[in-house]
Order: structure tokens, then C-alpha cells, then sequence
């Protein structure tokens, strides 16, 4: 005997719009107004504690003694003159550990035997300090310009060098095999394997030495005598112009900020080829 079954189907619900998952944390608006409340805090910190007297006024001035000196700071020669040179220093010794750095990097992460070789020089070299080889770089090349941009460009080697060796090595092993086998030529194989595949790394270590090198070349400007940011800071200070000294510290915090911002944006500008990464 046979059963029909004249039942009808349970009619579907109504579909839902999907929404997309919104990563955790505040939006662009909410982000920005936590880091100015970050900011506005410190401020009043430092209003507080120079108003308080827990450090005396040449030490510590407040934070409207530092912004009153400087408009006269901007209109004087002497403070774009020590931007100038500062700057001179870390972006001559930045632009010179790329040359170095990159193509070394690149050689090294792609041939096993050039890593393996080169190993051990790399870390005895890096380990050492470079504001520690100060008194080496003067005995050789004097109190001049050209000592600092060596400095510099020993601190900000070895960031670009490592990165773009970790680039040049996340190369995946089933690419590797597919250009050996079609035995692409190793011209072709840089261009379009290694150097894509290293350039987010090669980015992370332009934008490392950038910030390095501002803070290398105003440390050697503050233990030396060579013009410069840092030098101004110490004849401020040394002067009893606590307020000019405190100006010109933010003005190298600034830079440092400035040239931060500028490698990000570059880098996105670059590397637009690649899929956005969001961390949890």
C-alpha cells in the first residue's frame, strides 16, 4: 500500500542581511580621539608636576614656557640650520644602508650557503652598540659630518640587511620548486619571485631605519661637537634656556613622528598589491 504524503514544505524564514564582523576596538573617529585625550593628559601631567615644584623650573619649565619659545625658535636661522644638519646626517646615512643593506640582504636570504657564511660576522657585528664605538669613529675620522653619517649608517644597516633577508627567505618551498623545475632564468626569477616577496619586509626595515637614524644622529650631535638638534639641546641647557632646549627635543620627536608617518604611507602606496591583513 502505498502512502502519499501531500504535506507541504515549511515555508523558508525570511533571510537575514548578512553584517559584516567589525574588528574589535574603536573606529578611526574613536581611535583618534583616545590618542588626542592620550595627548591632553600628558600635557596636564606636565603642567601639574612643573606647577607643583616637585622639579625645579630650570629642570622641568611648563609646557607654556616650551611653546612660548617657539616662535622665537622658528624665526631664527640658527634653528632651521640645526634641523637641517640633523636631518643631513640621518638621511644620508639611512639612503647609504639601503644601497648596502638591501642588496646584501637579498643575496644572503637566497642562497643558503651566502647565509650560512656570513652568519656569524652579522651577529658579532650587530651586537655591539653603536653610541659605544663613539670614541672609535672620532680617533678615526675626527668630529666631522662625515663620522656621523658612518654612525648612522651602522645603526641602520643591519635592520634593512636582516629584513630583506627574511624576505628574500619567505619565498614557499612549492614556488621555489616550480621555478627550478621550469628552470625560469635567475634574472626572471628576481624580479618577479624574490624581490615581490621580500619588498613587505624590505618596507618594515626602511621604515625601522628611518626612525633610527634621527635618533642615532641627534645622539652623536648631543656627545659631540658637530651641529646639529642635538647639539642645540645641549647649548640650551648648558645656557639656562630650559624652555628652548625642552623645544627643540619635541621638534626631534616630531621628525622622528613625521618620518614615521611618511614610511607607513609610503608603504601602503607601495604595496597596494597585496591583501589587507587585519590582527586580531
Amino acid at each position: 500500500m502505498a502512502i502519499s504524503t501531500t504535506g507541504r514544505r515549511p515555508a523558508p524564514g525570511r533571510a537575514r542581511p548578512l553584517r559584516r564582523a567589525r574588528p574589535g576596538g574603536p573606529g578611526r573617529r574613536g581611535l583618534l580621539l583616545l590618542q588626542l585625550s592620550a595627548v591632553v593628559a600628558v600635557l596636564v601631567l606636565w603642567a601639574a608636576g612643573a606647577a607643583a615644584g616637585f622639579v625645579s623650573s630650570t629642570a622641568l619649565p611648563g609646557p607654556a614656557a616650551v611653546a612660548r619659545a617657539f616662535p622665537e625658535l622658528l624665526g631664527s636661522g640658527t634653528y632651521w640650520q640645526a634641523v637641517g644638519d640633523t636631518l643631513n646626517g640621518a638621511v644620508t646615512g639611512c639612503v647609504l644602508a639601503v644601497v648596502i643593506g638591501v642588496p646584501l640582504g637579498l643575496v644572503t636570504g637566497t642562497y643558503a650557503a651566502a647565509e650560512q657564511s656570513s652568519r656569524l660576522l652579522v651577529d658579532v657585528l650587530r651586537s655591539f652598540p653603536v653610541i659605544a664605538l663613539l670614541p672609535v669613529f672620532l680617533l678615526v675620522q675626527g668630529s666631522t659630518p662625515a663620522m656621523k653619517t658612518t654612525v648612522v649608517l651602522l645603526a641602520c644597516v643591519f635592520p634593512v640587511f636582516l629584513q630583506a633577508q627574511y624576505g628574500a627567505r619567505s619565498v614557499t618551498p612549492m614556488i621555489a620548486e616550480t621555478v627550478h623545475g621550469y628552470r625560469i632564468p635567475k634574472l626572471l626569477r628576481f624580479r618577479r619571485v624574490i624581490l615581490p616577496s621580500a619588498t613587505p619586509s624590505i618596507m618594515t626595515g626602511l621604515r625601522l631605519a628611518a626612525t633610527t637614524s634621527v635618533l642615532v644622529a641627534i645622539g652623536v650631535e648631543v656627545l659631540t661637537t658637530l651641529p646639529g638638534i642635538g647639539h642645540e639641546v645641549v647649548g640650551a641647557q648648558q645656557g639656562g634656556a630650559s624652555a628652548q632646549a625642552y623645544a627643540y627635543i619635541l621638534t626631534a620627536g616630531a621628525i622622528g613622528y613625521a618620518i614615521n608617518l611618511l614610511s607607513q604611507t609610503a608603504e601602503r602606496r607601495l604595496l597596494r598589491w597585496r591583501p589587507p591583513t587585519h590582527t586580531e
